[in-house]
């Protein structure tokens, strides 16, 4: 992981659904460690949804 990466940054969308529940779509290029950074952070009830598009290009620039 570099610096600079954050986990929000390879976040499309988080949403909390039944029975506890957390429903997280990832953008398309999103490393590995960003889906297990989100199983420690949501725990067991993590339902990853399919990528649906790239990262937005402002947040590909570094700062």
């Amino acid at each position: 992981m570099k610096e600079n990466e954050v986990f929000t940054d390879w976040v499309a969308s988080i949403e909390r659904g039944d029975c506890g529940f957390t429903y997280v779509r990832l953008y398309n290029e999103a490393p590995g460690w960003v889906r297990n950074e989100a199983i420690n952070h949501f725990g067991k009830g993590t339902v990853f949804l399919p990528a649906r598009q790239n990262r937005r290009a402002e947040a590909n620039v570094a700062a």
